[in-house]
């Protein structure tokens, strides 16, 4: 009895004589393509016109039967398949589009053969029918890793421009007011949405790209921007609150300051200063994003202090007492401004409430402040942030 190699060697013959017959349907078989792509509902989006795809399926039947009569391979006979990936994708043309539409050629091709075929061709086509798979595989793979690689490439150069008008948005000067519909256009915002703008500091970087590429995958957008400094962060709203937001779930852990909620993509320069005034108050202990309305006290110092001096001109005093008894007054001042309350700051010190009315009026000689006073408390509120 003949091997199974033997065999296989002495139909190939008749083999490449019922692909020789194919080749010469080649019209037909693209047709019979054209028919069981509709049937799959496949290609329905209209992004490649019919003539198109009756083109690209005559091509792509005519080098597969090549590379069977010639026992090759799709992707050595021609570029074809490369040609196939890259202009799909720059179609627009979805990934399990592609490759439903492809795998349709084995169908094609098999049932053709089987229609042509004479009883004692059966085991002529179970010897090959390997061969055929293989080829369509080949050829398969080759078109959907140039589609992998051109949409890579066309991602790439997507986030190049988002960023390049990501970057004018956000430039000093506030030069891009006028161009924001085209900015807005470019990063595929409504112009009018709700933002959400967070800063921090140029060693958080990798954790923001790393979010940003996280929250592509997931479907959403995440715009980053590293500047001298800083690095910006900016991404719609939607209609979740904050806590619910995937970006700002992605983002846990980081530090910086965050302005939630910006109306319109024209103020998001704006919420990324406040953003920066905010990270540059945090403390190495601080985790998190801060807003504001947490920092406020903080924020109001740092700009006092660098346009006057504030609170180091208030406070010189008080510095001069030696520790622990300025540790001992401050927390007090602190105690009663979070309180409002001799009895309550006394509780949370453990102290007689007369030991704080003391540290209190003690404070009050040393800076001019009497915390019991609003006005005066709220002064010192941002001293002492």
């Amino acid at each position: 009895m003949k091997s199974l190699e033997a065999r296989t060697s002495d139909s190939l013959p008749r083999w490449r004589e019922l692909v020789g017959s194919l080749a010469l349907e080649v019209d037909t078989l693209a047709e019979s393509f054209l028919a069981r792509l509709n049937e799959a509902g496949v290609y329905q989006s209209g992004l490649v016109p019919e003539e198109h795809l009756r083109a690209s399926a005559r091509d792509s039947l005519a080098l597969i039967l090549r590379a069977l009569a010639t026992d090759s391979t799709t992707t050595k006979l021609s570029d074809l398949p490369n040609e196939l990936g890259r202009l799909r994708a720059r179609q627009g043309v979805r990934g399990e589009d592609l490759v439903a539409a492809v795998r349709l050629d084995f169908s094609v091709v098999w049932s053709a053969m089987l229609a042509q075929v004479r009883p004692d061709d059966m085991a002529v086509l179970a010897l090959h029918a390997e061969s055929l798979w293989r080829v369509v595989d080949d050829y398969a793979r080759a078109v959907q890793q140039s589609y992998l690689e051109e949409r890579a490439l066309m991602a790439a150069a997507t986030r190049d421009e988002q960023i390049t008008y990501l970057a004018e948005l956000l430039a000093p000067g506030g030069q891009a007011s006028r161009n924001v519909p085209n900015i807005a256009r470019a990063l595929g915002v409504d112009a009018d949405d709700t933002f959400r703008v967070v800063v921090a500091e140029t060693a958080a970087s990798h954790d923001a790209h790393r979010a940003a590429a996280q929250v592509s995958a997931l479907g959403e957008r995440l715009f980053v921007l590293n500047q001298p400094g800083r690095v910006v962060l900016v991404w719609p709203a939607g209609t979740s609150g904050p806590e619910h937001d995937l970006q700002q779930r992605q983002l846990r852990g980081m530090q910086g300051g965050l302005v939630p909620d910006v109306e319109g993509l024209g103020a998001v320069p704006a919420a990324a200063a406040t953003a920066y005034e905010i990270c540059r108050t945090l403390r190495p202990e601080d985790t998190g994003l801060f807003t504001l309305a947490q920092t406020w006290t903080r924020v109001t110092k740092s700009q006092l202090d660098e346009q006057h001096g504030f609170s180091t001109e208030l406070l010189s005093r008080l510095q001069a007492v030696a520790e622990p008894d300025r540790s001992v007054i401050v927390d007090t001042v602190r105690a009663y401004l979070a309180t409002g309350s001799l009895t309550g700051s006394a509780e949370r010190l453990y102290c007689h409430r007369n030991t704080v009315l003391n540290r209190l009026g003690r404070f009050q000689k040393l800076t001019g402040l009497d915390v019991t006073i609003p006005e005066q408390a709220a002064i010192a509120l941002v001293a002492l942030a």
